[in-house]
């Protein structure tokens, strides 16, 4: 047996491997109702330059600084709802729609 017999052997038992996944060591195999959806993307000349020609954010204004404190996580529950929020006296708020906000 050649030396590359032997590789493409390993190489199609890895595959083989990685697609079945035969000891749940995948990151979404807890999540067995998981689907897919194709998206379309933009066309690549649609997209913005890697370089910022006209230097924005050089040019862009800081606003509220010192005055107000943003989150420190954002989580949902298991069930999609939230967003919920930790604030600095303690309290977890959770978003319950337009101009709500529940304790």
């Amino acid at each position: 047996m050649t030396l590359s017999r032997v590789l493409g052997v390993g190489f199609l038992l890895l595959a083989l491997y990685c697609a079945t996944d035969p000891f749940k060591h995948s990151a979404i195999s807890e999540f067995p109702d998981f689907e897919t959806y194709k998206i379309e993307l933009s066309p690549w000349s649609d997209l913005p330059a890697e370089r910022d020609r006209e230097n924005l954010l050089q040019r862009s204004e800081i606003k509220f600084l010192n005055q107000i404190q943003g989150p420190e996580s954002v989580a949902f529950d298991p069930l999609g709802r939230g967003p919920y929020t930790g604030v600095a006296d303690g309290r977890v708020l959770f978003w319950n729609g337009p101009f709500r906000c529940v304790n």
